[in-house]
């Protein structure tokens, strides 16, 4: 059977804790046997999240850091780096839009558009480059792997700048991937749609343990372990051949027909069968 094995290598996960797709992602790594730089944004979540990962039997350091600031972004590497010898993964997960960031893009204001920007493009910039200018110093390869959103492959209606920053994340990091694959560094970004997290299902009602949170076309929001799971696929040599690749984690919800899905052309198949029944041909 092939499994991911991640044994000796050093992750640094971005959002580390909190219970949501960061706190997944941080234990689909550590059960691969990964040791664990957490990052997140109080003492509390990271030390919930290093008490987790200690008790898989594998290491894991803590920062507390908020990663809207650019001096503590710029400054994340380094504080890293001073806790373990070397860096071979990097999962950048915070990010995501605050309710009031909901607006007709014609009222989005210039302070909304750069917190956004803040917390889904710029730290993850900074990141990247400076967890890549680590590997090629040191002389390693690695792979570097942020969450996108599908919000970032089509529009965003309504959540503009956030589906901007999104599609921006992917790019850059095809870039990266092309510049740096003489130095062994793949550089991927996962594209989940609507993901049952916590948070989330706070204010939908939904529960975030079953995949019962269904559209009328059948399709599901995601669970946080099943984008884990692909993040740890992606951090392993299981995907040593993929790179500035997106790889879309959402149940289908992007399969979609521009025009709509089940529930539209249902109603359009189910016309043509009553004209087909009355005799019209065309």
């Amino acid at each position: 059977m092939i499994g991911i094995d991640l044994s000796g290598k050093t992750a640094l996960v971005c959002g580390a804790g909190g219970g949501g797709l960061g706190t997944s992602v941080s234990l689909a790594l550590a059960q691969a046997g990964a040791n664990i730089v957490a990052v997140d944004q109080s003492e509390e979540f990271v030390a919930e999240i290093r008490a987790e990962v200690l008790a898989l039997g594998v290491a894991c350091e803590t920062i507390v850091a908020n990663l809207m600031n650019p001096d503590e972004a710029a400054a994340l590497v380094g504080k890293a780096l001073s806790k373990v010898d070397r860096i071979d993964i990097v999962a950048n997960i915070a990010g995501g839009t605050r309710f009031h960031q909901w607006t007709p893009i014609e009222e989005t204001t210039d302070e909304v558009f750069r917190d956004v920007l803040a917390l889904n493009l710029d730290y993850v910039f900074r990141v990247c480059v400076d967890a890549g200018r680590h590997m090629i110093a040191a002389g390693h390869p690695g792979s570097i792997i942020s969450l996108t959103s599908i919000s970032g492959l089509r529009s965003a209606p309504f959540h503009g700048p956030y589906g901007m920053a999104k599609r921006s994340v992917m790019a850059m990091s095809e870039t990266m991937a092309i510049e740096w694959a003489r130095y062994g560094i793949r550089v991927n970004t996962i594209a989940p749609g609507g993901v049952a997290t916590p948070r989330a299902s706070k204010y939908s009602g939904n529960g975030t343990g079953e995949r019962e949170a269904v559209s009328k076309d059948g399709l599901r929001r995601v669970l946080p372990t099943e984008v884990a799971a692909a993040l740890a696929f992606l951090a392993s040599d299981l995907a040593s051949g993929i790179s500035g690749q997106t790889l879309v984690i959402d149940s289908g919800m992007a399969a979609k027909n521009p025009a709509g899905g089940i529930k539209e052309y249902g109603m359009v198949m189910d016309a043509a069968v009553e004209q087909a029944k009355a005799g019209v041909v065309r």
